[in-house]
């Protein structure tokens, strides 16, 4: 198996990348639920190992960056709910957040809902598509991934890297 390994000041990418992949736009992000969460060297290697086995025809790249980005779904992104009311966030109100996140490298997500006025974290709101915050992710592209897997494919990469992990589909 050939892992491509590319290290940069911002970050660190595993790359398994087959001649008969195909880029149709569609993407599965997987992320730790603790934004700050970094694997180790072998933990990323044995992901990709993993994933190989079971998505052999796919291009798969396990990414560690040096700060906490915005995990979004592309084109999936419909819109942003308050994970204490229910209320649906005005995009507005959620960009003016994010933006004030972004100064810091989003090491502080914190924010107070417009809704309800609880303090909350940007990483908590509820995404309608999934998102969120991560210095990992792993990218499957163009999987083709039926419901029943979904769940052996979270319990082993939680085994693997020792995190509880949640799936972002995405489309660009």
């Amino acid at each position: 198996m050939d892992i491509n390994e590319n290290r940069t000041d911002e970050k660190f990418e595993l790359t398994y990348k087959p001649e008969s992949s195909t880029f149709s736009g569609n993407q599965l992000k997987i992320i730790p639920t603790k934004p700050n969460y970094e694997p180790s060297t072998e933990q990323q290697k044995e992901v990709i190992k993993y994933l190989a086995t079971e998505f052999s025809e796919n291009e798969i790249r396990s990414i560690l960056m040096k700060n906490i980005e915005f995990i979004d779904s592309g084109e999936n992104f419909e819109s942003v709910r308050c994970n204490h009311c229910g209320q649906k966030i005005e995009i507005e109100n959620w960009q003016e957040a994010m933006d004030k996140a972004y100064q810091n490298s989003f090491a502080d997500l914190t924010f107070l809902t417009p809704c309800c006025h609880k303090q909350t974290c940007l990483n908590d709101l509820e995404y309608e598509m999934p998102s969120g915050f991560s210095k990992y992710i792993i990218e499957l592209i163009n999987p083709n991934i039926k419901d029943n897997q979904k769940a052996d494919l979270i319990k082993n990469l939680n085994e693997i890297l020792g995190q509880d992990m949640e799936l972002i589909w995405a489309h660009y």
